[in-house]
């Protein structure tokens, strides 16, 4: 069977300033919050179960929306106590207070802007998986050419990557998306589930909202949100005819039997 992991980073809105931009006052909160419901009210025509990685912070701010995202059949999983660069994600706190806002058990994590975090840390916290691993090079960020594509085990923990291409470690992630022609990105990602039977994608709800910040490169804001939200419901229904949509605690059978995918 092939398994279609899609995954979203629910979080502050601070990505502007990543590329220049002022940080809001609040660090993004109150626009990251408008955000997630836009994202929920667009994300409903699509009907499609991911994963999402929600920031402590955001989700304590509005204990509803997590509760609404989990009811939608998202697995709920852990994006660190905040999304500021350098921030103590007080792994074991993030966790619990997920779990007892959502009353669903916290399995994941994934390191805001995929920082590198040990996996003895990860595990010593109580999660079951890691999806924090984009085994790419990303010029200024990190180089991951030489780790594993595919899930895998460091240990107790699991270790579930961001799919590339194979041998080229072409990256699928969410700036890819943007940068290339829809029928070149769904080629790559066809390339990829003949390989594996697996394809892992990571996304932002602010992607699909009204990006204005000057600041943001031309490759994101060259399509008007509109265009977007349009590409993004034509990627959900395209997969959903290559495999079956699947979250990452249901790929790893975790809550049933823990073995190998």
């Amino acid at each position: 069977m092939r398994s279609i992991l899609l995954t979203w980073d629910i979080e502050e809105y601070d990505a502007p300033a990543d590329f220049g931009a002022a940080p809001l006052p609040d660090g993004g909160l109150a626009r990251g919050l408008q955000i997630w419901h836009e994202w929920l009210d667009l994300s409903r025509s699509w009907n499609v179960a991911g994963t999402a990685f929600c920031t402590t912070r955001i989700a304590v701010a509005s204990p509803d929306l997590l509760r609404q995202t989990a009811s939608r059949g998202h697995e709920i999983a852990s994006h660190g106590w905040t999304h500021s660069p350098g921030s103590d994600l007080q792994l074991r706190a993030s966790r619990e207070s997920l779990e007892k806002i959502s009353g669903k058990t916290i399995h994941g994590f994934r390191s805001p802007r995929l920082r590198n975090v040990a996996p003895s840390e990860v595990s010593g916290a109580g999660y079951t998986y890691d999806a924090s691993l984009n085994p790419a090079w990303i010029p200024g960020r990190y180089n991951h050419r030489g780790q594993p594509r595919t899930p895998h085990r460091i240990g107790s923990l699991w270790e579930v990557p961001s799919s590339v291409v194979p041998i080229i470690r072409f990256p699928l992630f969410w700036a890819s998306f943007h940068l290339l022609p829809l029928p070149l990105y769904l080629a790559a990602c066809r390339l990829v589930l003949a390989n594996d039977n697996l394809l892992s994608l990571y996304f932002h709800p602010w992607e699909l909202s009204d990006l204005s910040e000057a600041e943001l490169p031309p490759w994101l804001t060259r399509r008007t949100k509109s265009q977007r939200v349009e590409r993004m419901g034509k990627l959900c229904h395209w997969l959903g005819r290559e495999g079956t949509f699947r979250t990452i605690a249901d790929y790893l059978a975790l809550g049933k039997r823990v073995t190998c995918p």
